[in-house]
């Protein structure tokens, strides 16, 4: 739940090294809390900042029908998103935080949808300003399009734009205390990945380019 969750560029780059060294889920889990790789106060959220990591990397695969529905072989998809891993595990700053940025838009429908519609929409047709105004009216939509998200009490809303603004400002999209989106130069290698995946439409959220 995107309420209890934060962009967590250096907890996923933990997490990302570990998987790509082929340590499974339960032993990545396991070493985080017995060494406190994440350096928290507390052993209290280890487990479960973990387990959020972990299934932001799983998302980046689609499932058979997504596969099918986008036209991409299955394991050419599991090759991208190998290598989207590899970026947030080992790529610089930029790299690794873009690729987060596109984990968290394969996992969260939220983010997927405010990225692609409310942003890469936006910059596509020259429109550069983006409001707290603007925001509340996409979480207005969404939750009439939603049902569950209908369902938010007023406080989770607040905490997930929160999330989604810092997520703006993490990947460069938005500076602090601006209203002036700025779309950002994509990473050739996360481009090619997502491309790949058949998902255009993530590549013109970065970039305001249509595909």
């Amino acid at each position: 739940m995107l309420t209890r969750e934060q962009f967590l560029l250096a907890e996923m780059r933990i997490v990302s090294r570990l998987r790509l060294q082929g340590a499974s889920d339960e032993a990545i889990i396991d070493r985080v809390k017995s060494e406190n790789l994440f350096q928290y106060p507390t052993e209290r959220m280890l487990s479960n900042r973990t387990g959020v990591c972990l299934k932001r990397l799983d998302a980046l695969v689609p499932d058979e029908a997504e596969c099918t529905q986008r036209g991409v072989d299955r394991q050419a998809a599991a090759q991208a998103a190998q290598a989207i891993t590899e970026l947030i595990a080992t790529g610089t700053s930029t790299q690794a935080a873009q690729a987060n940025m596109y984990a968290m838009m394969c996992r969260y429908d939220l983010i997927d949808e405010f990225m692609k519609v409310e942003i890469g929409e936006r910059m596509a047709g020259l429109d550069y300003t983006f409001t707290r105004v603007d925001l509340d009216a996409f979480f207005t939509r969404f939750q009439v399009e939603h049902a569950d998200a209908a369902k938010w009490a007023d406080s989770t809303i607040v905490r997930i734009k929160s999330t989604v603004m810092g997520c703006l400002l993490q990947v460069g999209l938005l500076a602090p205390r601006s209203e002036d989106l700025h779309p950002v130069f994509l990473d050739p290698d996360l481009q090619d990945a997502i491309e790949v995946l058949g998902d255009a439409a993530a590549i013109q959220a970065f970039t305001g380019q249509a595909m």
